[in-house]
């Protein structure tokens, strides 16, 4: 499933290629042919075909963060285009040269900005570009990324800091998340920040402890809101 977002000679694909409602992303340049990964997840083969048939070469691949379901095949990717690997240091991707926060990667007449958001995982980066924000785990359409001892090395305090970090980009800026985890009616592979403001509960509360409450009560917030 790829769902194209792309406009004049910038391309923008969302993908599904397995994984949990895992979304890869493709972004290029028509006019130079380089394109970036970001997140390659579980098919290196599959991912590198989609940009070849739209002639595109891979020169980089962008990690969200160092879940397995994220970057799994990010060095099969790397083997196939001969692109180089970037996460955050504190992520410890095999291979990767590290990312720092406001790193700019070129592609053609484009910039990719790399977004330290540490939370979810400590080494957590969202990558903006063309007034698209990808978002990986930090931030869903209408939810959050979990913290807690399932995730080793999370922290709630420094993803309620990402959160409040990236709610200062402008309400039209397009979200773009990890997974397709929407819990209302029909789907929802993206919305916008202005969306998350007025309606994800997560950015609604006041403080680290309402936040910490909510994720605390989610179970029981779900049930009584209809929320899946």
């Amino acid at each position: 499933m790829i769902n194209d977002h792309s406009e004049g000679s910038f391309v923008f694909l969302q993908i599904h290629l397995g994984g949990d409602r895992n979304f890869c992303y493709l972004l290029g340049d028509k006019e130079s042919g380089r394109a970036v990964a970001v997140d390659p997840g579980f098919d290196a083969p599959g991912f590198h075909r989609i940009a070849r048939e739209r002639n595109l070469n891979i020169t980089d691949i962008l990690i969200t963060h160092e879940h397995n379901d994220h970057m799994e095949q990010a060095g099969a990717l790397a083997d196939l285009s001969g692109a180089a690997i970037y996460a955050g240091a504190m992520g410890n991707v095999s291979g990767a040269k590290a990312l720092n926060d406001g790193d700019e990667i070129q592609i053609g007449d484009f910039i990719v900005k790399a977004l330290a958001t540490p939370g979810h995982s400590p080494g957590h980066f969202c990558f903006l570009c063309e007034g698209r924000l990808i978002t990986g785990d930090l931030l869903f359409c209408g939810k959050i990324g979990g913290t807690g001892s399932y995730f080793p090395g999370s922290s709630t305090t420094e993803q309620f800091a990402s959160l409040e970090k990236i709610m200062q980009l402008p309400d039209e800026t397009f979200v773009f998340p990890g997974h397709d985890y929407y819990g209302g009616e029909g789907l929802m592979p993206h919305s916008s920040i202005g969306f998350e403001k007025e309606y994800n509960p997560f950015l609604k509360v006041d403080d680290l402890a309402a936040l910490c409450h909510l994720k605390d009560n989610w179970a029981a917030y779900k049930k009584e809101h209809g929320v899946r």
